[in-house]
Parts: structure tokens; C-alpha cells; sequence
């Protein structure tokens, strides 16, 4: 822990210095959920872990507990003030690599006795490997893999030596419990280091065959137990909004890969494995075809496991198991860290039988023609190669020293010596690794995620609270994370998060919702009717650099009544966003008017299907710009809905300009104002495009009667729940008297939602427009009662009440059993 922490402080790394490590999804994901778990442990959070009313106006929250919080480490947030989540994420990471150390140490010892302080030097090797600084530190979670390896790895030992099997069991749940992602990867590992060893075992087939079934039985019930993590994850993941934008290949050059076992290294331009484990531990590795001290079939063995798992890394088929049957959408060698594993234990089983000098002699030859054959390629950086030539320099001397049995002063002092060359080693490639990922290097750096603007805006929600009679929306113009809502707090609409439900991203799109990531990344809503169809009746904006102020909107409450067959009769134009949004508010309040292009450059071929093709924009001036006319109601708002364009658009007389950044189906461009109709009803528009294929649908404008919707949601807010309390998970909606149509919830019609009328019996929702409906018959209703159980949740308690039974049966046995071999004690 020491040694990593040097490493930042001496690169000036946060919490070290001014050098953020807020890049990427730590930014945007695991400081923004850590303030969500924050005000799950202070009581502040609008939800529970169930339900999330924080974030997408509404979504399931446990899937992302298991996913991004179950690490034990993060139950630290909440001993730290809510504007120190970034220290706290980095204290997961820290401490997850402190203990994997510790676990590991204790871990080989079992694999074969010796020094501790040896183990203990290979250990901080495999805690501070390539894959925990470049990948699993900036993704806290998953630092628990780290600890599972060794701890899995303990209860494998237990299966070989027949004890216990419940200690065992219980350490299995906990691995998956605590990320079940990185446990299903060290699982998988532990396997196959239990597989090595039982054939190395000189044992008989039957006392291997009771290995086997105690490792089976023992794997099953720890399964079991953490059977809610797992299914409940597994029906999110099933149910999420599908994507396959991002899937990076696993192709990866021999060479490449054997540079990345050099401490330090960096993967540059194509991704890499990140499998370093330190010079100690290399070095050892390599010394071990040489050790004549290990039998050659144990030898061989090890070198077979180390090479057929670093091949299973860049076949694909093979990789998308270590994945869990796809590759993933980022970083494609995330199993990485198993095989730094493994290489620890085979550095292990190297030093604990003390190579001879002749040995040490032929791993540091093979450690030179390592560096001679891979300096010069991409990952190897100048510090890399200075950590391991000055680094195996040093161990190798040190370690030939200490094998020719030095008194006990002398062999002290080595140690010493050793310790302090490993501590040295760590720290500087760990130094290495930070400039090599310097965030400097790729363009202007933002700050920590708690920035002051995101504290003033956490602040400012905090002191306008209306919840749940209305909602508090942090908006779209602050953007610190992907997830502001539970940065800043309120019950907005930010959220980004793989479980995004195909349910909720496309009834938000089809409102005309921002989006980005395939549906993964909900915006906020920035328009005045999507915001009323949510019932957001707070919004902040930004005030210059760092500031932000508080906006209040005439909002209707989050339960609201609809006519019966309200849906239909306000729904035209049909099939447009417009025509969906009257529906969805019961009122006609758009005028869609037919488009005609009045200026620019000459259009191209008809694209397939209806709208205006747009001519890639050539220059900067006058001419690059298509405009567009249409004719609407004098005074009336102009909004623009274009959600695959990808272009500026002006408007006439204003000169205001908005960017639209659709690039489908990566990201979906929101409904957006563009103006106001001029006394002569006439709206026109420019659209300039960098890009070719573009197209503007032919009823991208819709102009809004102000009026019209000004009485519309006064008319909801006058007919809607006369009171509505809101849970972690549950909705409770007193209704007018007799009301009859469907009650409409300002929220998603995601699975897991149950309604009840008048203490009826439970049903499912339908949706409505995109929001969630529950229709109330005509016999007239006065409440309503809707509640969120997660999909797999029921089932996942069932499978964790099976594993205690079985534990309990254990227990029994084993009292019975002891009982029966001392029957004097009875």
C-alpha cells in the first residue's frame, strides 16, 4: 500500500497532488455511485437499495449495488465527509491491494512452506500489478479480484486437505458477493491452479475424486448464497439496452504481450494485457526451467498453466469465457490479473526450494534476452526499461547472496536489502505506469469529480427539496459526471450505467430524451414539456465558471390522471415525437408544420426514406447553410427534433446557435428550442453539417402553443393525486374520488413494478407513452399503491436460503459425527 502510494505522491497523483485520477468511468461511475451509497448510509438518499428515484427519473438500483459497491472497502465512504467520495474510491483500491498482499502471502505458504517475508515480497509484486494500476485501481470494484485469487485459492487448499468446508463455502459467497464479475474470472483461475495441483498430487484417484467433490459442493453452495448478486444481476444485464459500439479485439502480437510481463509497462495505440507482477517475481519465473530442485513435471505443469492461460487471453473464443460469453465494451483484457496470479505462485514454488546460483544465473540471461528482444516496442517507456535493468540487476545479486547461506546477520541484512529493492521497484514502476498515463498528455485535464460547482449544486438541491410531491432536477447544463443526479443529489434524469433497461431508454427516447452510449447514458430533460411530463419542478442552471442557480417550473405531481382513451385522441401526427408527447400529456399543444428548404447548396441524390437529405458542409460561409421554413402559429416556441443529426443549427433573425451530436445508435440528440415564431408565423432555420448521409426528418419542427400547454398541466395538477408519498421502493397516491381512466407514474415502465387499486390485488403496469400506466377501470378509484421488486431478486433469497440449509446440514453432520466418534462424552 505504501509502495503504490509513493508512486502517485511521486508523480503528484491525487490524492498526492493536482494530477486527477477522475478519467474515464471513475469520473462518471464510481465516485458518482459512492455519493449515492453515501446517503444510502446517512439516510439522505431519495430510494433504496432496491429502487433509485435519483437518477433516469426512476430506475432499479440493485444491480448496480452488486456491480459498483459491493466491494467491502467502499462501506468506507460513509466514514468520510460526502465531499471526500474521490479519497474514498481511492481508499477501496488501496485497501483491496493491501489485503490481497496479506491474503496471498498467507496463500502460498499453502502451496508450499517457507519464509513469509519471501512470500510476503512476491505478494506486493502480484497486489501491485499491471492490471491493479492500470485497470483495477481506477475501477475500485474490481480490486476485490485481487483479494479473491488468494482467498478462493485458500479454500481450494481446504478441499485438498478436507477441512473446512463451510469456512470455505462462506469464502466463496463473499468473493461473489463482493464483485461477482472479477470472482467469476478468479474462480475460473483457482480451477485451474486446483487442477495442477491435484495432478501433481501423490495421491490416489479416490482421495483426488473427494478433492474434486468437496471443491464442486463447496463452489455450489457458495453460489448459492450469493444467488441474489448473481440473478439479479444476471435479469438487469438481460433486460438492459443492448449494445455492441464499443467491443475492442483481443488481437495481440507475441512479442507485445511478453513485454507487458516487464514492470511498468503501458499499453500504447493497441491493447494489451497489463500481467506484470514485479522484477522479483519475473525473474523468479524465469529462473524456474532451470531449478533442478523442482521436479521437472512440476516445472513443466506451471509453464503449461502460465502459457495455455496467456493464449486463452487473445483467442477469442476462449476470451469471451474469462468475459462471461461476450467481450466487453472497453478495456477487452480485464481477467488479466488471474495470470499475475499465477505467475506469483510459480515464482513461488521457484524460490521456496532457493534456486542455486547457476539457476538465478539462467533466469537472468533469459530476463536480458526478454529486454533486448521487446525494449523498443510501444509499452516498454523509458522508466519501465530503467525499473527492470537496474531492478534485475539488483534482485538477481541480492538473491545470489542470500542463497549461499549466510549467517543469520548477514542473511538479516539481505532481506533487508531484498525488501527495500522490492518496495523501490514497486514504487517506480507504479511512478512509470503514471507517466506513461499522465491524463496531461491527452489535452486539458478536468478536476477531482467534487468539483465546487458540483458541491454548490449538491448544496443548492439540498435547500429546495419538494420531493416526492415534485421533482428536483440538477439539468442539463452542469455535466460534471454522466451521473449528476447522484453526484449533486434531487431526482433527476443523468444516469449512466450498463443496466440501463431497453424498457427505459426507449420509452425516454421516443418523449424525445437525450441519450448517449447506445441508450446506456440518460440526459437530463431540457425542455419545458418533457420536464412537466416528469414532474421536475426544480431545475439548477449554470452561473458563470463554478456557480449555479435555482429554477422553479410549474410542475404536475408524480402521479397524474388521464382520460379514458386520452392516448388516442391527442396522439396525432402519429408516430412522431410530438404526436407521442400530447398523448402522453392528454392534450393537443404542437402545431407540426410542413417543411420546405429555401436556400443553400444544391441537395444531394434522395436518401432512402422521407425527410431532406443535407450536403456535407465545404468552407465556412454563407453558402455551407441549408435553410428551412415552416409556417406556425405568431409567438409560438420552436423546438427541433432531429435525434440522428449530427450538425449546427441557427436560427433566422437570432443568430443563436445549437449543436446537435447525433450519431446513431450511439448517441440520440434531445428536443431542442430553437426560437420563436415571428409575427408573420414564419420560422426559418439554417443546418450546417461536417458530415455527409445526414438527413432532417420531415417533421423535425414542432411549434408549442404556450397557452395550450400552460393549461394542460394546470389541468393535471388540478386533477391529479391529492397527496403522494414516495419510499425506497414503493409509491403511494391518494386519488380524487371516483377516478376513473389510468393513473400515470412520472416514471418508466420498467420490470419489477406491481400496482395495486384500492388495496386490490397486485399487477403489472402497462406502459404509457413511455411512462408507467395503471389503468383504473370505470368503477372509480381513490388509491393507488405501486411497488418495485427486483427481477431475480425472490428467486436469488430462495437459492441463498438453500445454501443455508446445507450449511446447517453441515453443521449437524459434523456435531453428529463428533458426537459418534466420542460416545464417552455423551
Amino acid at each position: 500500500m505504501a509502495a503504490y502510494s509513493s508512486g502517485l505522491a511521486a508523480r503528484g497523483v491525487y490524492p498526492f497532488g493536482s494530477v486527477s485520477r477522475a478519467t474515464n468511468d471513475l469520473r462518471h461511475q464510481y465516485v458518482p455511485f459512492h455519493t449515492r451509497l453515501w446517503d444510502l448510509q446517512h439516510g439522505n438518499a431519495q430510494g433504496d437499495l432496491l429502487f433509485n428515484w435519483q437518477s433516469g427519473y426512476g430506475v432499479g438500483f440493485l444491480g448496480d449495488f452488486f456491480t459498483y459497491l459491493t466491494n467491502p472497502f467502499s462501506l468506507l465512504t460513509g466514514l468520510l465527509p460526502r465531499q471526500q467520495a474521490d479519497l474514498s474510491v481511492y481508499l477501496v483500491s488501496l485497501c483491496s491491494m493491501g489485503l490481497a498482499a496479506a491474503l496471498m502471502t498467507v496463500y502460498l505458504g499453502r502451496l508450499r512452506p517457507g519464509s513469509p517475508w519471501l512470500r510476503a515480497l512476491l505478494s506486493v509484486g502480484y497486489a501491485v500489478c499491471g492490471w491493479g494500476v492500470t485497470e483495477g485501481t481506477v475501477v475500485p470494484m474490481w480490486t476485490w479480484g485481487l483479494v479473491a485469487i488468494p482467498m478462493l485459492g485458500m479454500a481450494a487448499d481446504w478441499c485438498l486437505t478436507g477441512r473446512r468446508w463451510i469456512l470455505g463455502s462462506l469464502l466463496v459467497a463473499l468473493c461473489w458477493f463482493a464483485n461477482f464479475y472479477t470472482a467469476a474470472m478468479a474462480t475460473a483461475a483457482t480451477a485451474l491452479v486446483f487442477s495442477v495441483r491435484l495432478l501433481l498430487a501423490d495421491t490416489g484417484l479416490r482421495t483426488r475424486g473427494r478433492a474434486l467433490w468437496r471443491a464442486a459442493t463447496m463452489t455450489g453452495t457458495g453460489l448459492l448464497l450469493a444467488a441474489p448478486a448473481i440473478l439479479v444481476c444476471a435479469f438487469a444485464n438481460r433486460r438492459a439496452q443492448p449494445t455492441e459500439l464499443y467491443v475492442v479485439g483481443v488481437n495481440t502480437d507475441p512479442l507485445t504481450f511478453l513485454s507487458m510481463l516487464i514492470p511498468g509497462t503501458h499499453p500504447v495505440r493497441v491493447a494489451s494485457p497489463n500481467v506484470y507482477a514485479g522484477v522479483l517475481v519475473l525473474l523468479l519465473v524465469l529462473t524456474l526451467p532451470f531449478q533442478s530442485k523442482v521436479r521437472g513435471r512440476e516445472r513443466l505443469a506451471w509453464f503449461s498453466l502460465i502459457l495455455l492461460t496467456g493464449v486463452s487471453f487473445v483467442l477469442t473464443p476462449t476470451a469471451e469465457l474469462w468475459q462471461g460469453g461476450a467481450l466487453p465494451h472497453g478495456a477487452p483484457f480485464r481477467e488479466s490479473f488471474v495470470l499475475s496470479g499465477m505467475l506469483a505462485m510459480a515464482a513461488w514454488i521457484c524460490l521456496a526450494h532457493m534456486p542455486r546460483p547457476r539457476a538465478l544465473l539462467g533466469g537472468a540471461g533469459l530476463l536480458a534476452l526478454l529486454v533486448a528482444a521487446t525494449y523498443d516496442l510501444p509499452p516498454v517507456n523509458g522508466q519501465a526499461l530503467t525499473g527492470v535493468l537496474i531492478g534485475g540487476a539488483v534482485t538477481t545479486v541480492l538473491l545470489l547472496l542470500y542463497a549461499r547461506g549466510l549467517r543469520r546477520p548477514a542473511r538479516t541484512g539481505v532481506m533487508l536489502l531484498l525488501a527495500l529493492s522490492v518496495f523501490a521497484g514497486t514504487t517506480y514502476s507504479v511512478y512509470g505506469n503514471s507517466v506513461a498515463d499522465d491524463p496531461r498528455r491527452r489535452g486539458p485535464v478536468r478536476a477531482q469529480t467534487m468539483t465546487e460547482r458540483g458541491k454548490g449544486a449538491h448544496q443548492a438541491l439540498d435547500a429546495h427539496k419538494n420531493w416526492p410531491a415534485t421533482r428536483a432536477d440538477a439539468g442539463s447544463g452542469l455535466f460534471v459526471t454522466n451521473n449528476d443526479a447522484m453526484l449533486v443529489g434531487g431526482q433527476g434524469g443523468a444516469y449512466y450505467s450498463s443496466y440501463v433497461s431497453v424498457q427505459t431508454a426507449r420509452g425516454l427516447r421516443g418523449l424525445g430524451l437525450g441519450q448517449g452510449m447506445g441508450g446506456r447514458h440518460l440526459w437530463p430533460a431540457g425542455d419545458p414539456v418533457l420536464r412537466a411530463l416528469l414532474g421536475i419542478g426544480t431545475v439548477l442552471e449554470p452561473v458563470g465558471e463554478s456557480g449555479v442557480t435555482v429554477r422553479t417550473l410549474p410542475a404536475p405531481p408524480l402521479v397524474t390522471l388521464r382520460t379514458p382513451g386520452s392516448d388516442q385522441s391527442y396522439g396525432a401526427p402519429e408516430d412522431s415525437v410530438w404526436g407521442r408527447r400530447q398523448a402522453a400529456l392528454g392534450a393537443r399543444i404542437y402545431t407540426v408544420p410542413a417543411l420546405a428548404r429555401t436556400g443553400g447548396p444544391a441537395a444531394p441524390a434522395p436518401a432512402a426514406g422521407p425527410g431532406f437529405a443535407l450536403t456535407r458542409a465545404e468552407g465556412k460561409g454563407p453558402e455551407s447553410w441549408t435553410a428551412f421554413t415552416g409556417q406556425c402559429a405568431p409567438g409560438a416556441r420552436a423546438f427541433l427534433h432531429a435525434p440522428d443529426l449530427y450538425a449546427t443549427v441557427r436560427a433566422e433573425g437570432t443568430g443563436r446557435l445549437q449543436d446537435f451530436a447525433g450519431r446513431p445508435p450511439a448517441v440520440s440528440a434531445p428536443v431542442t428550442e430553437l426560437g420563436t415564431v415571428a409575427a408573420d408565423g414564419r420560422f426559418t432555420f439554417s443546418v450546417r453539417t461536417p458530415k455527409g448521409g445526414q438527413v432532417l426528418p420531415p417533421e423535425a419542427l414542432g411549434c408549442l402553443d404556450q397557452a395550450a400547454f400552460d393549461a394542460a398541466v394546470a389541468r393535471l395538477k388540478a386533477d391529479g393525486a391529492t397527496h403522494v408519498s414516495a419510499g425506497g421502493h414503493t409509491v403511494d397516491a391518494r386519488l380524487p374520488k371516483g377516478s376513473t381512466g389510468t393513473a400515470v407514474l412520472a416514471t418508466t415502465a420498467s420490470p419489477g413494478w406491481s400496482c395495486s387499486v384500492d388495496a386490490g390485488p397486485a399487477r403489472a403496469p402497462v406502459p404509457y407513452q413511455g411512462l408507467l400506466g395503471v389503468p383504473l377501470g370505470s368503477g372509480g378509484a381513490d388509491r393507488l399503491q405501486c411497488s418495485y421488486v427486483p427481477e431475480g431478486l425472490r428467486a436469488g433469497l430462495a437459492g441463498t436460503g438453500a445454501g443455508l440449509l446445507l450449511i446447517a446440514g453441515a453443521l449437524v453432520g459434523a456435531r453428529w459425527r463428533s458426537r459418534a466418534s466420542h460416545p464417552a462424552d455423551r
